[in-house]
């Protein structure tokens, strides 16, 4: 008598279980997007700089949408897409727009880097005078000035105290504004053509 042939698949090893579970996409590693809806390339700037693209600052608002989405999400990366009808959309002003975000970005984080030696360097000078006030506590206790002690001590607990309130709570913030400011640095810029959008919102709505 024949013996049935199956179709069952071996068991798979733990360790490729593990392996495939791992190559699965994480939430982290999936791009972020944030469109924005523009009517003009305007809507980028300020309102209150009547410079050129070249030189005009960004739109606060347009910086505080980036920051509320990055403060919702901060892993993985971000693309940002913005929309705009078709027959106001310019190659050359989107190039000078990518650019002019780009390098917004890169000259926070260069103030940011600076600001960061001054607070170290000010942190460790605090310290520094901190030990030093405490000198002649160490070395002098045969001193009986009940208080010049008193105001000393309270100088050298606030000195020490801020001291190390600049090199690591300051130091933990201005962490957070840097990986903001990477993380923008980094992003993609797209332009899309807002007929485009709009046919697509109304097909997706078609077939629900």
């Amino acid at each position: 008598m024949e013996e049935k042939k199956t179709d069952a698949k071996p068991a798979q090893p733990a360790e490729q279980k593990q392996v495939q579970k791992a190559a699965e996409p994480k939430v982290s590693d999936v791009l972020q997007s944030v469109r924005v809806a523009l009517d003009s390339y305007d809507d980028i700037f300020s309102d209150f700089d009547p410079s050129p693209y070249e030189t005009r600052i960004l739109s606060d608002d347009f910086l505080k949408e980036l920051r509320r989405r990055y403060a919702e999400r901060r892993k993985g990366e971000f693309a940002v897409s913005f929309t705009l009808p078709r027959s106001l959309r310019s190659e050359k002003t989107e190039a000078l727009v990518r650019k002019r975000i780009k390098d917004y970005f890169k000259a926070r984080l260069k103030e940011l880097a600076k600001e960061r030696r001054d607070r170290l360097k000010n942190g460790g000078l605090r310290l520094l005078a901190g030990a030093v006030l405490s000198l002649p506590l160490i070395f002098l206790p045969q001193l009986d000035i009940v208080p010049v002690l008193t105001l000393v001590s309270v100088l050298i607990w606030y000195v020490l105290w801020s001291g190390f309130e600049e090199l690591f709570e300051v130091s933990s913030r201005l962490r957070r504004r840097q990986s903001f400011y990477e993380k923008f640095l980094r992003a993609d810029y797209n332009f899309m053509d807002q007929e485009e959008v709009v046919r697509s919102i109304n097909i997706s709505s078609s077939y629900r």
